[in-house]
């Protein structure tokens, strides 16, 4: 934790910003190492250009014992609380404020510092977390293990009496079962021709012969996130979704083989893009190829065709091309990849080959 709150710091320095205010539970588990939730409540890790730290905390979600200096108040206190934080916001100052603040508290921090200025510090909170260190890969292999069993067992359970909301609801037992923390929200299913949104509302509905299933799912594991897609098809396919599924699969490959350090994100993107382009489905892929993982589900790095981030070591994320057609169906393979020094080494070992169920 004092290495990320050092190198958060460095990066604070160079950007000259004099304070940053972290807030997202997820966050203050990365710099601080504590798993409680705030809820609604206050709390807020102060740190500043020099590394030091205070936390501003609820009594009630305090972490026992905590490693920098706390500072504690009661439901009712806040305000008290947030004039206490003020202090430290000089005019002329500059603070960065995580984004994932409730813009009550910021609001009300603002009104109490007119003179200081306050910036979005969602870019730099991600930086020390864009590579992940030796744990955090081992995390996420575990982690994307288990998204495999699970999705392999969700997979196996269809049949006629199967409806989307069943297998979404079903997936937290399973994710139980292998000791992960279970799915916000179950998993993402969605059968024939509702497949054609990569985003899909799930229906109460059984599936039909021809119809492709596709089940975007995962679920932290020791707070790392796992993130898969697999698309299957029920019980016969069609010449067109066979041409469709391939194409999809052949842009998986091809961006995860584009994986290098030293190349760009948008790389990546051009690479799978390309493939479906060539196949005359480009109109049909309808969103970026990838997003970062790790203790987010998303975050950075970008893996889209404006993104100039520089790939390097220890990066996480998905390749997850996909083709969706209105009114017939979609397809989308999703991937989790680490960059190595000399590629990538995909996280997830469930086959990709074309599959009938």
């Amino acid at each position: 934790m004092n290495d990320r709150i050092r190198r958060l710091a460095a990066a604070m320095d160079a950007q000259g910003m004099d304070l940053l205010l972290i807030t997202d539970d997820l966050n203050l588990y990365y710099y601080l190492g504590s798993r409680e939730q705030s809820m609604e409540r206050l709390r807020v890790l102060a740190v500043d250009r020099q590394g030091g730290c205070t936390l501003y905390a609820n009594a009630l979600f305090a972490p026992p014992p905590c490693p920098v200096p706390t500072l504690l108040h009661k439901d009712g206190q806040e305000p008290a609380a947030l004039a206490e934080l003020a202090k430290r916001l000089p005019a002329g100052s500059r603070t960065g404020v995580d984004p994932a603040w409730s813009a009550g508290y910021l609001l009300a921090l603002q009104a109490l510092c007119p003179g200081c200025a306050l910036c979005d510090a969602g870019a730099l909170l991600s930086l020390p977390m864009l590579c992940k260190d030796e744990e955090e890969q081992a995390l996420m292999r575990r982690s994307s293990r288990v998204n495999d069993t699970v999705v392999e067992q969700l997979i196996a359970s269809i049949d006629e009496r199967s409806t989307a909301q069943a297998l979404s609801r079903a997936i937290h037992g399973l994710y139980d079962a292998q000791g992960a923390d279970g799915a916000a929200g179950g998993a993402l299913v969605a059968f024939g021709a509702n497949c054609a949104s990569p985003h899909p509302l799930c229906r109460d509905a059984a599936p039909q012969p021809g119809d492709c299933i596709l089940i975007d799912a995962g679920a932290p594991l020791e707070m790392y996130q796992s993130d898969m897609t697999r698309t299957v098809f029920f019980r016969q396919v069609s010449a067109e979704m066979e041409r469709v599924y391939q194409t999809v699969l052949a842009a998986n490959l091809a961006g995860i083989a584009a994986v290098r350090p030293g190349r760009t994100a948008a790389q990546v993107d051009a690479a799978a893009r390309a493939e479906i382009e060539e196949a005359g489905y480009g109109p049909f892929f309808t969103h970026r190829t990838g997003h970062g993982i790790g203790l987010h589900l998303h975050e950075a790095p970008a893996v889209g065709p404006g993104s100039d981030t520089v790939l390097e070591e220890g990066m996480i994320f998905s390749v997850e091309p996909g083709v969706y057609l209105p009114g017939q169906g979609g397809v989308r393979i999703e991937d989790l990849v680490l960059v190595t020094a000399g590629g990538a080494e995909v996280l997830n070992r469930l086959p990709k080959d074309l599959r009938v169920v």
